[in-house]
């Protein structure tokens, strides 16, 4: 008979994660299931001596919830501290780099005294070793990104994103278009646009709105596939070819983009709000109307809402 451990694992090794913010997801939930009390997710702030809650599986402990600074110390987690909260059983494991960097900490917390046993130690290292790696993977995108639009940088890049300017981005759209008017394949364009003020575009970007703009760029594009397409369309704006996606499949998409930017901008002041709008390319005369409207359905929020319940026949 199978054990619960051995269980949780083949769950894990079982799915494709493609991004982090699915791979926090799965494990989180699968170890969940067998090891007990709040399972918590860490990163390790620049400073070092916080770390900051991205995530939270489990009930019991009050002062852990998401977006949550705990004291960081040599061994990762301050032991005094999950004292004062009540816990007399934890086990932790850390997020290591290839290169040597601790980049974050799960552990879980109980207040049951020998809550945990060497089973539990094991999970709990796979899941770090797992979370590490994709964490990794992100890095690794985000410099060859850097590097790519500081090589690529022309007419048709965007230079502060690396992506493909407006322009360039127009030309991948029209060529998606075409295929999905031959039959060949069916593709959404979603438009993410950073903010919801309708003139935000015409005021210029401060070095916040610009870093606002390329952090939602990174995390778009880390969501996406590698048969996708992202580009930056406007100064606060940045839109995915989602290639081979129907319109029914991108609520759920817009739901793993919006975890994972909540997940890489927790604490960020003020916060990045996002607006998205979401067209299938089917349908349309041409890719300039769905990039029109796209972008309409991205000033006015609710439309992604009342395209999602029609999407699920609930509208």
């Amino acid at each position: 008979m199978e054990s619960p451990g051995t269980s949780a694992l083949a769950h894990i090794a079982s799915r494709r994660l493609r991004n982090f913010s699915e791979a926090t997801d799965v494990v989180l939930e699968a170890l969940s299931e067998v090891i007990p009390g709040v399972l918590v997710l860490t990163r390790v702030e620049p400073d070092h001596r916080s770390q900051r809650v991205i995530e939270v599986r489990g009930e019991g402990l009050e002062g852990l919830g998401r977006g949550a600074t705990i004291p960081a110390v040599a061994g990762g987690i301050d032991t005094e501290f999950l004292r004062s909260l009540d816990a007399r059983s934890w086990v932790s494991a850390s997020l290591e780099m290839s290169d040597g960097r601790t980049v974050g900490w799960l552990f879980a917390a109980d207040r049951g005294e020998g809550a945990y046993g060497d089973d539990h130690t094991a999970l709990l290292n796979v899941g770090a070793r797992l979370l590490g790696y994709e964490w990794e993977s992100v890095e690794l995108r985000s410099e060859l990104r850097r590097l790519r639009g500081r090589a690529n940088a022309g007419p048709r890049t965007d230079g502060d994103t690396g992506l493909p300017n407006r322009e360039a981005f127009l030309e991948l759209l029209n060529r998606e278009w075409r295929l999905t008017e031959r039959g060949t394949v069916k593709s959404v364009l979603v438009v993410c646009r950073v903010g919801n003020g309708a003139d935000e575009g015409e005021k210029g970007l401060d070095a916040r709105g610009t870093l606002a703009v390329k952090q939602v760029a990174e995390v778009l594009e880390a969501t996406c596939r590698g048969t996708d397409h992202v580009g930056r369309i406007d100064p606060i704006a940045v839109g995915a070819i989602l290639v081979g996606c129907e319109l029914k499949d991108t609520p759920a998409f817009v739901s793993r983009f919006r975890g994972a930017l909540q997940r890489v901008t927790e604490g960020s002041r003020p916060e990045i709000e996002v607006a998205c709008g979401v067209q299938a390319l089917a349908g349309a005369s041409s890719a300039e109307e769905v990039l029109g409207l796209a972008e309409t359905a991205a000033h006015d929020p609710g439309r992604l809402r009342e395209r999602e319940l029609a999407s699920e026949g609930l509208e």
